[in-house]
């Protein structure tokens, strides 16, 4: 199964329908360099259609590593605000200014130096030795994974662990062409063998893909556990003004503006008579009561926004989207 051929269809693909993203533009080395780091610390997580228009004004705003690292850390968190995961901001940032401190303003070809860098860890490091210096790595994102689960018809636990699925990844061999390789494999997953209705007619792989001679398709992952936790927001308004505080007592959305509010029982939801909102965050269902109050209670710290002018703050989706619940 692992035919000499296997990189050569696999680059013939990419080179045929590969999409055109902004990270991808050809440029000097230094900017690919940048543009690898950028898109990586925004792709981690987030879809690549969510992540594309960020990256453009990102890197519209911070051209380069020194513009990040001068920056302050309000100006990159209000060009991140509704990207989500708001420590990928900091951390690039922290990353930026220890790459120029350090590594004299040169990303590492080191795998051991990457990951001393804030918020790159295992996946980022050897996506970014691969895309930005052509090293022979294939990181092993959600796609690749999912490749290999259907190459190899794997089920079990065990079959699916990362160490199995570690040694597996030999299947795609390598080739001198270790940036566009890496990225081919990916854009495969992501194209073409989708996790539903795979799209094998346009597949590169289906003679060396056992799911494709079964016509099994079904993936089979390890449960994500995505726990429900129950809140109360309260909202004090006053004149079109709400009331909002810095977080310091939740673990997200760390010092980000937030309503004031509470972790509460499920029975108080229940049969609470307030209206009622839902959020994803992450691992995390939110059911949140929306309580509104008139007596105001400021604290230290906290703040009035008038709804008519939220735009100059920095507000994560979640804080807006009470806003809006309690706007019509």
């Amino acid at each position: 199964m692992r035919g000499r051929n296997i990189p050569n269809k696999i680059l013939k693909w990419y080179d045929n329908n590969k999409r055109i993203l902004p990270w991808r533009k050809k440029t000097s080395t230094k900017n690919r360099e940048y543009f690898t780091l950028v898109s990586e610390f925004m792709l981690q997580q987030t879809q690549v259609k969510t992540v594309i228009p960020y990256f453009e004004t990102f890197i519209k705003n911070f051209p380069n590593l020194k513009s990040l690292a001068r920056a302050s850390e309000q100006k990159i968190l209000k060009n991140w605000e509704g990207l989500g995961y708001y420590s990928r901001a900091r951390n690039l940032k922290k990353t930026a200014t220890k790459i120029l401190k350090d590594f004299n303003g040169n990303l590492p070809k080191d795998i051991d130096q990457l990951k001393s860098l804030p918020g790159v860890g295992d996946y980022t490091s050897r996506s970014i030795l691969a895309i930005a210096h052509n090293k022979s790595y294939i990181p092993m994102d959600g796609n690749v994974e999912r490749i290999l689960k259907r190459i190899f018809l794997l089920k079990t636990n065990d079959e699916i662990s990362k160490e199995n699925l570690n040694k597996k990844k030999s299947f795609f061999g390598y080739s001198k062409r270790s940036s566009d390789y890496a990225q081919a494999i990916m854009e495969i997953g992501a194209l073409i063998c989708k996790p539903s209705l795979p799209f094998c007619n346009h597949c590169p792989l289906t003679e060396n893909c056992m799911a494709f001679n079964r016509k099994d398709f079904l993936i089979k992952s390890k449960n994500k556990f995505n726990k429900t936790k129950y809140f109360e927001a309260n909202v004090y308004g006053y004149k079109n003004k709400y009331l909002l505080i810095k977080n310091k007592k939740f673990n997200f959305l760390k010092n980000l503006l937030i309503f004031p509010m509470s972790e509460i029982n499920q029975k108080k939801f229940k049969y609470s008579v307030h209206k009622k909102i839902n959020v994803k965050m992450s691992n995390m269902n939110m059911k949140i009561i929306i309580n509104k109050k008139t007596k105001i209670k400021r604290t230290r710290g906290s703040l009035f926004l008038d709804k008519t002018n939220i735009n100059k703050y920095i507000l994560p989706s979640f804080t807006k989207k009470i806003f809006n619940s309690v706007s019509h």
